[in-house]
């Protein structure tokens, strides 16, 4: 097993850095911008829209957090998995011993989740809340299912979008064209592909099991993204 410790390194950073660090930073901002003056700080994530509304394509698309994650996943991705001229920083050859391909694959495929666990799930005001990371997810997918399955699933889930009532339905159905176009792209028993699709079903199961709904979060008052 060969393992590059600089990319695992800069791999595992960019998938497990929580989206709401770079929230709080820019609160932080804020709070600097406007501590000379008498007017009141408005803290955009305390008013949040709880429930499970459909996902709006112009909300989602107009915040820059989203970008931010979709190219630090994507990045992540593919410093674990390789691929587009990347080596992966986890690697067993082929011919290799059974045994250390088994265990490269699983320490790649616990990275992966742990990193989806962190974007999902967020712990306030005393209780756990489930978040649909729809563009951490996509990133995601370039390094486990190759970017043209990538985009073709990205694509295809937001022109269905308008006919599905909620981001359970969305997640679920993007799982399912990751996976399809998944194994159209890399082969039916690419297990890579299979994680994807299991992974951005997982907001959707954890949801389930503990009887709450996904949130989409609003900002009302901000123009914050």
């Amino acid at each position: 097993m060969t393992i590059h410790p600089v990319l695992l390194l800069l791999g595992i950073v960019l998938l497990w850095f929580p989206r709401q660090w770079m929230r709080r930073g820019v609160a932080l901002l804020q709070r600097k911008r406007h501590s000379s003056g008498s007017s009141r700080i408005v803290d955009p994530w305390k008013d949040r829209e709880p429930g499970d509304p459909q996902v709006s394509f112009r909300t989602e698309f107009t915040k820059f957090r989203n970008y931010v994650d979709l190219f630090r996943a994507a990045a992540g991705s593919l410093t674990i998995w390789g691929g587009m001229g990347i080596v992966a920083s986890i690697f067993v050859p082929d011919e290799g011993p059974r045994n250390l391909r088994l265990q490269a694959l699983a320490l790649q495929v616990v990275i992966v989740l742990l990193g989806a666990l962190v974007q999902a799930l967020r712990y306030e005001r005393n209780r756990v809340s489930f978040y649909p990371p729809i563009f951490y997810l996509a990133g995601l997918a370039v390094g486990l299912c190759g970017y043209q399955a990538a985009a073709f699933a990205f694509v295809l889930i937001w022109a269905i979008n308008p006919a599905l009532p909620n981001a359970q339905a969305f997640l679920t159905v993007y799982a399912l064209l990751l996976t399809v176009f998944g194994m159209i792209f890399r082969g039916m028993s690419s297990p890579s592909v299979v994680l994807a699709g299991a992974v951005t079903f997982l907001p959707v199961l954890l949801s389930l099991l503990a009887g709450r709904p996904l949130m989409i979060f609003t900002r009302k008052g901000s123009r914050i993204p």
